[in-house]
């Protein structure tokens, strides 16, 4: 190679490693304005770097920025590879140890916590959590404290957290709004700022099965930077809200400016602009805020950053006197660690429910509960699995009866960042599960429109591996269990005279380490009122025909079932669009009826029973009678059968009737002496 050849070459590889050197420092200045998201891209074209110093740094940045965006298999990624270099900072044991618990991993976790005590034996996070790995492996034994399920329909592919009840809806807090604008952009983690969101079931109160359409909460909470979380007091008059402002804003060591979290509350009344008043203890040099109200409203825990805790952040306790709240009091280091304390919830007046990652706990921030009395906690437990993973799992609020609630949630399975469960048959026993202990199943029954409890219904509770059928009954609260074999299939057909039945199958779990667990959902019995009109689907005609098609049949053997089963009688009604004369749709409808009527008595039912109407287009759902352009699908939804209920059916003597009451509580039914079809549709 020529010398000026050389010379070019060297000047292109200084190029390079100067370019690398301005890809680091870049990256390192964005992670330091904690702006992660956007020092990975830089960290990324420096660690394939030919100088081992570079790599190294970037490798490490590369970890650390994935643990600070809390993706802990990216993290764990990365920090196995810094280990491997020399003389690498004691810390990525450390946080390679955090990862490895956050993913469950708790050999490993504990292996690498135990190197980190080797080299830094002075920080007693490493044993301490080197410990409590050695600990949680004894816990899958233990009996679940409660029945879960992600509420998907109202999470996002952002954060989702911090939900609490609110006048029969949810109200939580969620970065899911974001433009692409730079001060729309949070860039710790790369969406927008956190706002209140709000939802309402959509059975009244009903939390555990389907959400209404998420929407964006009362302009009273939302202001420009991060809102939530809320509370509100027991009667709903005062609302304490957690915020990050803009105005005042403190510099850490590097000179870079940071919101802190801060804390208002004023009065609420009916969505009306709030006057927020500043928590009197907030202050620019640190964070306080994830407030909680005792049930008298009168004292109120924060967490808090603040200088003089057992930890990175403690628990706090005012109370309000002459009319201000009185100083902030540290709640101990019985409830307070060398970790983070957050998000307490006051369930009642000797109860508090709070996350943590310095007690005992499977990885992240575990939920816990302890005692309160006047300034101080004590008989700290972890609430165990399910409600806890190796994640994070924290802001847990309750609703009335303390066995059913909401939290939030990171862990694997998730729609986003952060989600938000519910959970209900919430219990805390913390007792070793004997393998042995028989699998219980419970359910509700409750009316389809008020939710209210349906006491004394009958279950026809089918095993459908043996083909035999328990009764069982609901108490007052609507309630009944039995125990059930793991594994197996089962059917349960919930009803009561005066009701139309409900029903649905699911199979058992083969879990060993459950003892309970729920009906998929409640069951739903709708009372039937006198005059009340009910659809029959799908019952088609040919033009100008009467006669009963093949693909008519199966709704009018529904409508026979029902005959079978309930003491009703019926007018079976027909109907038809504006087309053709006034009298010929009379006509042509009330054959219609006739027929299906006939093919009704045909099927086994008494004639007395049922009758048959014809309303022509006397009866139209819409807008398409005589002169108005109408499209085919708006006709045929004028073309219709329908049924109306028009009397009991008294007729004791009729043994086709099907009677629930007939039977007790604990009578054993072959299957085959049911009815046909007794369970046909439970499985649809």
């Amino acid at each position: 190679m020529k010398r000026n050849q050389i010379f070019i070459f060297l000047l292109l590889l200084l190029g390079c490693q100067l370019q690398v050197y301005a890809q680091l420092k870049k990256a390192d200045k964005l992670f330091e304005q904690y702006q992660y998201g956007k020092a990975i891209r830089f960290y990324e074209r420096a660690v394939d770097s030919n100088d081992e110093q570079t790599k190294q740094q970037a490798t490490t940045g590369m970890a650390n920025c994935y643990r600070m965006m809390n993706n802990m298999a990216e993290a764990r990624s990365w920090y196995s590879r810094a280990i491997e270099f020399e003389n690498t900072n004691p810390k990525n044991y450390y946080y390679l140890g955090v990862a490895y618990r956050v993913l469950g991993e708790y050999d490993k976790a504990a292996d690498a916590f135990t190197k980190y005590v080797k080299l830094v034996p002075n920080d007693i996070r490493g044993q301490e959590y080197a410990e409590h790995c050695r600990i949680v492996a004894d816990w899958n034994a233990k009996i679940p404290s409660a029945e879960i399920r992600n509420v998907h329909e109202i999470n996002s592919e952002c954060a989702d957290f911090a939900p609490t009840f609110f006048n029969g809806s949810i109200l939580f807090a969620s970065d899911r709004k974001y433009s692409y604008l730079k001060r729309d952009i949070y860039h710790w983690t790369n969406f927008g700022y956190l706002d209140l969101y709000e939802v309402e079931p959509s059975l009244y109160k009903d939390y555990w099965n389907q959400m209404k359409e998420v929407k964006a909460a009362s302009g009273a909470f939302n202001h420009e930077f991060h809102d939530g979380p809320v509370c509100f007091s027991t009667d709903r008059k005062q609302v304490f809200i957690t915020r990050a402002v803009g105005d005042r804003v403190q510099k850490d060591s590097a000179n870079y400016r940071t919101h802190n979290m801060k804390l208002f509350y004023g009065e609420y009344n009916d969505n009306e602009k709030i006057k927020f008043k500043s928590f009197p203890y907030n202050d620019d040099h640190y964070s306080l805020g994830h407030a909680t109200l005792s049930p008298d409203g009168n004292k109120l825990i924060v967490s808090s950053d603040k200088p003089g805790g057992y930890g990175e952040s403690d628990l706090y306790v005012s109370e309000f006197k002459n009319g201000e709240w009185s100083e902030l009091v540290n709640l101990g280091e019985e409830i307070n660690t060398f970790g983070d304390e957050v998000f307490p919830y006051w369930a009642d007046e000797e109860t508090v429910f709070f996350s943590s990652d310095g007690h005992v706990g499977y990885g992240g921030l575990d939920l816990f509960e302890c005692k309160i009395n006047g300034q101080k906690c004590f008989n700290v437990r972890n609430l165990q699995k399910p409600l806890n993973s190796s994640y994070d799992d924290f802001s847990i609020v309750f609703n009335e009866g303390m066995k059913e609630g909401l939290f939030s949630s990171n862990r694997e399975g998730g729609k986003g960042s952060d989600d938000i469960y519910v959970f209900r048959n919430f219990q805390n026993s913390g007792e070793i599960v004997d393998i042995e202990q028989p699998l219980i199943v419970s359910g509700y029954v409750k009316d389809q429109n008020t939710l209210e409890p349906i006491n004394d219904a009958s279950v026809f509770f089918l095993n459908a591996n043996e083909n035999q059928v328990l009764v069982l009954k609901t108490d007052e609260q609507g309630y009944f269990e039995t125990e059930v074999d793991r594994g197996d299939h089962y059917i349960a057909k919930a009803m009561k005279n005066g009701y139309f039945h409900d029903c649905l199958g699911f199979q058992a779990t083969e879990e060993d380490t459950v003892t309970k667990m729920s009906t998929p959902r409640d069951l739903l019995l709708h009372k039937y009122e006198i005059n009340e009109v009910f659809a029959v689907e799908n019952i088609y005609y040919d033009l100008d025909k009467s006669f009963i098609r093949e693909d008519a049949k199966p709704p009018l053997e529904n409508l026979v079932r029902l005959l079978k089963q309930y003491p009703i009688n019926v007018e079976l009604g027909s109907h038809t669009d504006c087309r053709a004369s006034f009298q010929y749709n009379i006509d042509l409808s009330q054959r219609r009826a006739e027929a299906a009527v006939r093919y009704i008595i045909m099927r086994g039912i008494d004639p007395k029973r049922i009758t048959a109407k014809g309303y022509g287009e006397t009866m139209l759902v819409n807008r398409c009678a005589d002169g108005v352009e109408c499209t085919e699908e708006e006709h045929q939804a004028n073309r219709r059968t329908e049924f109306k209920i028009t009397s009991l059916y008294l007729d004791e003597a009729d043994s086709n009737i099907f009677d629930p009451s007939a039977f007790d509580a604990g009578d054993i039914i072959p299957l085959i002496l049911l009815p046909k079809e007794f369970y046909k549709g439970c499985l649809d």
